[in-house]
C-alpha cells in the first residue's frame, strides 16, 4: 500500500468528505482521507444515528460516535458561577458532525459573508460564496421557482427538503407571530429578513440523514483508484521539514507509521485542527514554549476566536387540547423556525434564532433559542504536547454581556408568543431547560420572567452551545496578527499545509454550521485545484 500521496486530508468529517470527493475527481491526484472514527455509508449507517431529525438518538449511544475524552470548560466569568466541565459531543465518525447532529441546513444571511470579506477574507463575500451554496444542494422546490431559482441549485449532492404541511398546533404559532408583525418568508435560504419559515433539512424519506459522507463519498466515488479512505486511523501529528509540511504520523490497526504528502490539509474541525497545529509548533510562541514545544512559526491566532451559538431550551407537557392539534409528521418537532432581531445591538440584525414545535411521541412541546450572532468568543489551548491528551476548550459563551441580554430577550419573546389566544388556549406551562436535555429541570418560564435574578442565574448556569464550534484558525490578510490562513486556506509561515474546515471562519455565521462548512470545503477545494 502506497504511503505517498498528492493530498493527505486529516479528518473525514463534513469538510473532509467534500474535499476527498472534489480533489480525487481529477484522476492524476492521489488522495488519502484519514478519519479516526468508523466508516459510514448509506447502506451501513448505524440505526442509532440514521434519523437525521432526532436530537437525542446519537447521544443515547453514549460516546461511541464522539471523541470520548473531550470536555469543555465553563469559565468563571460571573459572580457565584462555579467553573465546571461538560462533555462535548464532537463527531468521531466519517461525516463528522453531519453524521451525528441534526441535519438542519441553513446558510445564514449575506451580511455574514460580506463581513468576512471586510475582515480580510478576500473573495468570501456573499457574491463569492453563493455559487458554492448552489453547487452543494439539490432544492427541487425553490430551485424551480422563478423568484428563487438564481439562489438555488438543482443537481448538487445534498437534498434540501422542508416540512410538507404545518399541524394545527404549528398554525396556531404562526397566528401569534402574524399578530406580532412577522411574516412567512417561506425560504430561510433565499429570504434574509426576520420572519418565520419551514426549516430546511438534508434528509431522504423517513428522516434518513444525508451526511457529507453519504452525499460525497458514495459508492461510485469510493471506486476511484486514486482515492483511499482510512477510517479508524488516528493522526498522531504533522511531519515537518523546516517550515514545510511533508506528511503525517498515523496509527492504523495499532501500527504506527508515516504518510508523505505533497500537501497536507487539516479538516479535523475547529477543536482538533488548532490542537494539531499547536502540537506541531504553529501557534502563539509563549504558549508553545511553556509546554516545551519548539516554535516552528509564531501564529498568535491559532486556537483563538472560538465561536458557538449560546443556547437555551424550554419544554412543556402537551395538554389534551394541544395533543389533539398535533399530528405525526416526518419532522414534526421542527416544523417552524423563527429569525428575529433583539435590538440589543441595533447594528446587528437577526441575532436570535428560535424553534418552536411539538412532539406527540414524547407528548411535549419544545422550544430552543440561541444567539444567532454572538459577541462572546473563547479559545482552544493544549494541556500538554501529547496527541493522546484532548485539548482544553472554553467557549466563554456569555463573556460579552450582550449575549446574556439576547437570551433574556428570546425568553421574553417566547413567552409573548405563547400568550396569544391561539396558543394560550392550550394551557401549556413551559419550563426552561438546557438545550438537548429532554427533561423538566428548570423553573417555569413565567416564574423566571417575573424574577430577573432567577432568570439571569438560570441562563448563566445552564447556557450551552449547539455544536457549532468554529473560527480557531481564521482567514485573514498577512498583516493581520490574528489570521492563521490566507483566503485559499494556506497556513501562514508553513508551506504545504492548509486548513479547510470551520476553523477558517472569521466569525460564526447566523446559521447552523453544516451548510457553511460544506460551502467552505467546496470553495477551498476549488482553490486547491487551481493551485492558488
Amino acid at each position: 500500500m502506497s504511503n505517498e500521496f498528492d493530498y493527505v486530508i486529516i479528518g473525514g468529517g463534513t469538510a473532509g468528505s467534500v474535499l476527498a470527493n472534489r480533489l480525487s475527481a481529477r484522476a492524476e491526484n492521489r488522495v488519502l482521507l484519514i478519519e479516526a472514527g468508523i466508516d459510514t455509508t448509506e447502506a451501513n449507517t448505524p440505526p442509532d444515528i440514521e434519523d437525521g431529525l432526532h436530537p437525542y438518538l446519537p447521544r443515547f449511544a453514549g460516546k461511541r460516535y464522539f471523541w470520548p475524552d473531550l470536555y469543555i470548560g465553563r469559565a468563571a466569568e460571573h459572580p457565584g458561577i462555579v467553573r465546571d466541565q461538560q462533555f462535548y459531543e464532537q463527531g468521531r465518525i466519517l461525516g463528522g458532525g453531519s453524521s451525528v447532529n441534526m441535519v438542519i441546513s441553513n446558510r445564514g444571511v449575506p451580511a455574514d459573508y460580506d463581513d468576512w470579506a471586510a475582515r480580510g477574507a478576500s473573495g468570501w463575500n456573499w457574491e463569492g460564496v453563493l455559487p458554492y451554496f448552489r453547487r452543494l444542494e439539490s432544492d427541487p422546490v425553490f430551485g424551480n421557482l422563478p423568484e428563487f431559482a438564481h439562489l438555488h441549485g438543482l443537481d448538487g449532492p445534498l437534498p434540501i427538503v422542508r416540512t410538507n404541511a404545518w399541524t394545527p398546533f404549528t398554525r396556531s404559532i404562526t397566528e401569534s407571530l402574524d399578530a406580532q408583525g412577522f411574516k412567512n418568508i417561506r425560504d430561510q435560504n433565499g429570504v434574509y429578513t426576520d420572519g418565520y419559515f419551514p426549516p430546511t433539512f438534508t434528509v431522504r424519506g423517513n428522516n434518513r440523514r444525508v451526511s457529507s459522507a453519504i452525499a460525497y463519498l458514495d459508492d461510485r466515488t469510493r471506486l476511484r483508484p486514486n482515492l483511499q479512505i482510512w477510517t479508524e486511523t488516528e493522526s498522531l501529528g504533522l511531519l515537518l521539514s523546516g517550515k514545510r509540511a511533508i506528511g503525517v504520523k498515523v496509527r492504523r490497526h495499532g501500527v504506527e507509521g508515516e504518510i508523505r504528502g505533497r500537501e497536507i490539509i487539516l479538516a479535523a474541525g475547529a477543536l482538533q485542527t488548532p490542537a494539531i497545529l499547536l502540537r506541531a509548533g504553529i501557534g502563539p510562541a509563549a504558549e508553545l514554549q511553556a509546554l516545551g514545544i519548539p516554535v516552528v512559526h509564531n501564529s498568535p491566532g491559532v486556537g483563538k476566536n472560538l465561536w458557538d451559538h449560546a443556547s437555551l431550551g424550554a419544554i412543556a407537557s402537551l395538554t389534551p387540547a394541544a395533543a389533539t392539534d398535533t399530528q405525526v409528521d416526518y419532522n414534526v418537532m421542527h416544523q417552524l423556525g423563527i429569525r428575529l432581531s433583539s435590538g440589543v445591538d441595533p447594528a446587528v440584525a437577526s441575532d436570535i434564532f428560535l424553534h418552536l414545535g411539538a412532539n406527540p411521541e414524547t407528548q411535549t412541546a419544545n422550544s430552543v433559542f440561541w444567539v444567532n450572532k454572538p459577541d462572546s468568543s473563547g479559545d482552544v489551548t493544549l494541556r500538554d504536547a501529547s496527541p493522546e491528551t484532548p485539548p482544553r476548550v472554553d467557549f466563554r459563551l456569555l463573556s460579552d454581556p450582550r449575549d446574556l441580554e439576547r437570551l433574556k430577550y428570546a425568553a421574553r419573546f417566547l413567552a409573548r408568543t405563547l400568550a396569544h389566544p391561539a396558543l394560550a388556549r392550550y394551557g401549556l406551562s413551559f419550563a426552561l431547560s438546557r438545550f438537548a436535555t429532554p427533561d423538566f429541570g428548570g423553573p417555569f418560564l413565567s416564574d423566571a420572567l417575573a424574577d430577573e435574578a432567577l432568570l439571569e442565574n438560570y441562563i448563566r448556569t445552564r447556557v450551552g452551545g449547539v455544536w457549532h464550534a468554529s473560527g480557531t484558525a481564521r482567514i485573514g490578510q498577512p498583516n493581520d496578527p490574528g489570521a492563521v490562513v490566507d483566503p485559499a486556506g494556506r497556513v501562514y509561515g508553513v508551506e504545504g499545509l492548509r486548513v479547510a474546515d470551520a476553523s477558517v471562519f472569521p466569525t460564526i455565521p447566523a446559521a447552523n454550521t453544516n451548510l457553511p462548512v460544506v460551502m467552505a470545503a467546496e470553495k477551498l477545494a476549488d482553490a486547491i485545484l487551481a493551485k492558488s
